[in-house]
């Protein structure tokens, strides 16, 4: 049986990083915690990591029922070390037949675009990975640190105009506490922005093959409608806009296997409603197409 895989490296981020999964679109059967074995030199600092681990770790358990289980990750800003261990830690899930995905909102950058990369690499190397393998990034709702520093700011010029006066000294410390209440139960951001109609964002990856002439016809006519009704209503379609003279039965036998040929290298995605399947650009189609529109009117004119 597939399971979905969340790997999710942890800093000092504590909603986004299980929002998508408790209130978003995604599933989740296992999460693995990656968080770091370095010592902070500030205190603060370990304090915040090893809270934002342990409410995750209460969180994904105890609140959402989902498997757990934390790994330390070495040398958080070494990329060479970081990219096989992720390539590995990727590809092992994925043999097993389980759907990994991968938020790289979190930790250092280093750690995101490592795995990110390792992810695309899987992709190109072996395609047939392409439904199993998945990047994402959630944004936050709020930047908790903005707001502690304009608190701060206004600290400083009260302190300066009303440093004899009395009871609004304690407003003004209640307004503190309460700014690094929220970082301390929510960490340095709060909640999980939304957007494209949910919680997070899918990194498309890598094309992992060049496209032939046929290939490319069909992809710019795709962004031309959109989509069709099925594959026979596309190939009639085309077959009007190129002024084919072929057979139909024929010339939808040359879209049914190209269109399949889109779908497995990930440009074009086919919807089955009912007994229709209904093709549709992916999103990587959606950006081979944007980057290349200049070819449009010499392919769809030949």
């Amino acid at each position: 049986m597939t399971k979905q895989v969340h790997i999710i490296p942890v800093g000092f981020d504590y909603e986004r990083l299980f929002q998508p999964i408790s209130q978003g679109k995604l599933d989740a059967n296992k999460v693995y915690l990656l968080h770091s074995s370095r010592e902070e030199s500030d205190e603060e600092a370990r304090r915040l990591a090893e809270n934002m681990l342990a409410e995750l770790e209460r969180t994904f358990d105890t609140v959402l029922g989902i498997d757990v289980e934390t790994e330390v990750v070495e040398n958080i800003f070494d990329f060479e070390d970081l990219y096989p261990y992720a390539y590995d830690r990727i590809e092992e899930e994925v043999e097993k037949g389980n759907e990994v995905w991968v938020n790289i909102s979190s930790m250092p950058r280093t750690v995101a675009f490592a795995f990110a990369t390792a992810a695309n690499s899987l992709l190109i190397e072996n395609n047939n990975y392409r439904n199993q393998i998945h990047t994402y990034y959630v944004s936050p709702e709020d930047y908790l640190v903005t707001e502690m520093i304009e608190q701060f700011r206004k600290e400083k010029e009260f302190l300066e105009k009303h440093r004899d006066t009395g009871d609004e000294f304690e407003e003004r410390y209640n307004e503190i506490s309460n700014t690094i209440n929220k970082v301390d139960k929510s960490g340095v951001t709060k909640g999980a922005s939304k957007m494209n109609g949910g919680l997070h964002v899918k990194f498309p990856t890598i094309p992992s093959s060049d496209l032939h002439d046929f290939e490319i016809k069909l992809l710019h006519f795709l962004d031309e409608i959109g989509t069709a009704d099925s594959i026979s209503d596309l190939a009639k379609q085309l077959s009007e806009r190129l002024n084919e003279d072929t057979e139909l039965d024929s010339f939808k036998s040359k879209v049914q296997y190209n269109i399949n040929q889109l779908e497995r290298k990930g440009f074009v995605e086919i919807n089955e409603e009912k007994n229709r399947h209904r093709p549709t650009l992916d999103t990587i189609g959606e950006l081979w197409v944007d980057t290349h529109r200049k070819e449009k009117s010499n392919r769809l004119a030949q």
